[in-house]
């Protein structure tokens, strides 16, 4: 209880430091064209959530404050730090400021880059998008479990290395080397981690409309000498997924698309776990969405996932869920409402989960110089 009344207080302190941040923030963005580019720029925000599970107590946390740290020329260098600090989500990584990204992007010629430093790996097409902007309050389940680094102690999908992306036009390849353990996690001897991306994509306008359209696949390889799967694969024994040690070989497939208001998107992912001893894993999920706009600041959205931790094993918690999502941006100011409901179905029955989210724009793009 005492852990949740700090929470609290700390939910209510920056909400009202928010209420007053309008015309704070305003004043702030003032004037950022008049300094050189390679000034620093920040830009922080805020989401806070209430959860609601049929299973379990009830849920109000600081899902993310964050801070985030950017400049440099935008066809040369570039360079970009991100902090992020949580509370109350019953999870390993609150009541911490944890450094999420720390990276340069140098930009050799105009279809030649490269990224060095801690971030996201090229993989996954969900996992690559803003939790600001996303058409549901949070990603999906399945994102959380099979993307590279996911659920994987403090790492917050990041890992330390290095990627070249070679971007001519509609296509684009990138490809990643890294260390393997994710970041905040001791290396134990795993990795190196590799990761490729190649993806196609086109957009245009037809009968006054605006379309676009994407698809990828992407690969990785992992040496695992003592990595903690059990978070991604519920359901399965943990003395074979809580200090894994063998192969993890990573597949996913995307596509995506826009029509107008309308818009879609889907992934695949497979995931092959073969130990050192034992038997192998084979996990599974996809997810598939629509989302429509009906007027302007209004998203209305409908998701369904499914999810099996090992197709091996008869016995393993496959999970099929819906979501149904309904989100407003606000106009005269930087907030956004956005809640969903789920309804999942597994091995042991139904489970049901409501959320709200708020969402507010603290600061954007203020110079700090």
């Amino acid at each position: 209880m005492r852990r949740l009344g700090i929470s609290l207080s700390l939910l209510v302190g920056i909400l009202g430091v928010h209420c007053a941040a309008p015309s704070f923030g305003t004043l702030l963005a003032s004037g950022a064209n008049q300094h050189s580019d390679y000034i620093p720029s920040l830009t922080s925000y805020s989401q806070v959530r209430y959860t609601e599970l049929d299973s379990a107590d009830d849920q109000l946390s600081l899902r993310r404050f964050k801070a985030i740290i950017e400049g440099g020329s935008s066809d040369r260098l570039r360079y970009h730090l991100q902090f992020i600090y949580k509370a109350n989500n019953r999870s390993v990584t609150d009541d911490r400021v944890f450094l999420q990204d720390a990276y340069l992007v140098f930009l050799a010629n105009r279809v030649l880059s490269f990224k060095a430093g801690q971030f996201v790996p090229p993989f996954g097409l969900e996992r690559s998008q803003p939790d600001w902007n996303l058409d549901f309050v949070g990603r999906t389940d399945v994102t959380k479990r099979l993307v590279v680094n996911s659920n994987l102690g403090r790492s917050f999908a990041r890992d330390r290395g290095l990627e070249c992306n070679w971007d001519p036009g509609s296509w684009r390849l990138s490809f990643g080397i890294f260390q393997g353990a994710g970041t905040n996690n001791p290396s134990r001897g795993n990795g190196p981690l590799e990761v490729v991306q190649v993806r196609y994509e086109r957009e245009g306008t037809h009968q006054g409309r605006q379309w676009s359209w994407r698809a990828g696949l992407a690969g990785s390889n992992r040496r695992a000498a003592d990595l903690d799967f059990a978070p991604q694969l519920p359901g399965l024994d943990s003395s074979q997924t809580s200090h894994f040690r063998g192969q993890d070989r990573r597949l996913n497939v995307f596509v995506q698309g826009r029509w107008g208001p309308l818009r879609a998107q889907g992934e695949v992912f497979r995931v092959w776990l073969d130990p050192t001893f034992g038997s192998d894993i084979l996990a599974t999920g996809a997810y598939a969405q629509v989302a429509y706009l009906p007027v302007s600041h209004v998203i209305l959205a409908l998701r369904h996932e499914c999810f099996n931790p090992n197709v091996s094993v008869a016995t393993a918690s496959s999970v099929s869920q819906w979501t149904a999502a309904a989100t407003y941006d606000f106009a005269a100011v930087p907030l956004r409402f956005a809640t969903d409901f789920s309804r999942a179905r597994g091995r042991s029955g139904f489970r049901a989960r409501w959320r709200i989210q708020v969402q507010y724009f603290l600061i954007r793009g203020f110079r700090l110089g």
